[in-house]
């Protein structure tokens, strides 16, 4: 997932990406809208540079329901980090 997102990143600003770097939460968090909504405040600001935007609209039986605008490349992203950060999140559905 690091490569995707580091690719997607260094295409949209260049040199200015210097490192990307994995971090690491052991602490396991219940799996809310909320919660997941936090995890992606970190990629907000590069999807509201595209134009874009992303929010956790629903989580029922590992579905997640996210209603994004954007690049399908981030979109992509987006599914990832949501999977790997909730691991009995199974499915992400994207809306525009």
């Amino acid at each position: 997932m690091k490569m995707g997102i580091e690719r997607v990143l260094k295409e949209k600003f260049g040199d200015a990406v210097k490192d990307i770097r994995q971090v690491y939460d052991d602490e396991q968090k219940e799996t809310t809208v909320e919660a997941v909504n936090r995890h992606l405040d970190i990629l907000r600001p590069a999807i509201k540079n595209y134009g874009g935007s992303v929010e956790v609209l629903s989580i029922e039986e590992g579905e997640c329901v996210v209603s994004y605008t954007g690049p399908e490349t981030i979109g992509s992203g987006i599914k990832a980090a949501i999977k790997e950060k909730f691991p009995d999140i199974t499915n992400v559905v994207l809306t525009g």
